[in-house]
């Protein structure tokens, strides 16, 4: 799978993400054929990128933690609670904890050693969601959470961004420098709000409640609403992993590469050093993927994970299947 820019496809090449609207809304799925044609619609709409299969797509086995096929279907439960909710009425959330524990008692389980593929995504609120989850439980289980714990930090995720579905202004791919004060008013009181609507909520746990209402806090109290330098260790997992998977979609920020949003979280002075130092760890310098040029000179693109960072498995690409723009851009050296 390989990023395009909308403005170089020559057509007839296969997608291998789908495409969605600011809103969330499906516009393209994975597996169609793009047409030429669609290069003007999709630049109209703001779309700069797309993910397209390779000549390689059969060989590559990202690393996902869990298989892709669960992750899918715990986003289609998370929409289907999420997208019928109404503000304060909240009978049916109380679903959200039996997934919760689901999540959570499925990463628990998994002996899971090699690197995690981490790669931008155009996906929408419920995809952003249940990945910062999983993320969370990922380093909550490096930090030996009991059951209990695991699965009120897995609530705590699954609730954190109730608060953009009762706010009425763009949160996908937004420049705060860009954005009126009134705008930026609106978009930060989204924890608030989800916090107010959840309050007396008796099944859900008070550390979950805030994590809802910190998400964006900061441990130099510089984050938002309430600028408090959070202790609980469940409320930093949070703001990281809100703060990096956030970076990759655009997600109430603008959407930046791997390596952009690593060097972010990589601020000591606003996230723990130590659990950002946990999770790097956990994730592939080299994506499934990524074109690489190895010490002989030859051209190889990395097709599965290991667990060491530096030895991908690898297998070497034929010329005609070198795409120029790619080599330009992300050449690595292995030595």
């Amino acid at each position: 799978m390989k990023k395009y820019r909308v403005s170089e496809l020559a057509g007839n090449e296969i997608l291998a993400k789908s495409v969605y609207l600011e809103n969330g809304q499906l516009l393209l799925e994975k597996g169609i054929s793009l047409d030429e044609s669609y290069k003007e619609s999709l630049i109209a709409l703001n779309i700069q990128d797309v993910f397209v299969q390779g000549p390689y797509e059969k060989y590559e086995r990202p690393n996902f933690y869990l298989e892709r096929e669960k992750i899918i279907n715990f986003q289609k439960q998370l929409e289907e609670i999420l997208s019928h909710h109404v503000y304060k009425e909240n009978k049916k959330l109380k679903r959200l904890k039996t997934l919760a524990e689901e999540i959570a008692e499925e990463i628990f389980q998994v002996e899971n050693k090699k690197l995690i593929d981490v790669v931008e995504h155009s996906g929408n609120l419920y995809e952003h969601i249940i990945f910062t989850t999983m993320w969370s439980l990922i380093l909550a289980k490096e930090y030996g959470f009991a059951k209990e714990q695991s699965a009120h930090l897995a609530l705590g995720g699954l609730l954190h961004d109730l608060g953009l579905c009762y706010i009425n202004v763009n949160y996908r791919d937004c420049h705060m420098e860009e954005m009126t004060p009134l705008e930026i008013f609106e978009l930060k009181k989204h924890t608030i709000l989800a916090y107010t609507a959840l309050e007396q909520e008796t099944w859900i746990p008070e550390i979950s409640k805030k994590m809802i209402l910190s998400h964006h806090e900061k441990i130099d109290g510089s984050g938002y609403p309430l600028k408090q330098k959070n202790q609980e260790l469940e409320c930093k997992i949070i703001q990281i992993c809100d703060a990096m998977d956030g970076s990759l979609c655009g997600m109430e920020r603008q959407k930046v590469s791997v390596e952009k949003a690593l060097e972010e979280i990589s601020d000591s002075q606003k996230y723990d050093e130590e659990i950002v130092g946990i999770l790097k760890a956990k994730i592939a310098r080299y994506p499934v993927g990524t074109q690489l040029q190895l010490e002989s000179g030859k051209k190889a693109i990395v097709v599965s994970q290991t667990e060491n960072p530096f030895q991908p498995e690898i297998i070497e690409l034929e010329e005609k299947d070198i795409h120029p723009k790619l080599l330009t851009e992300n050449v690595i050296h292995i030595f």
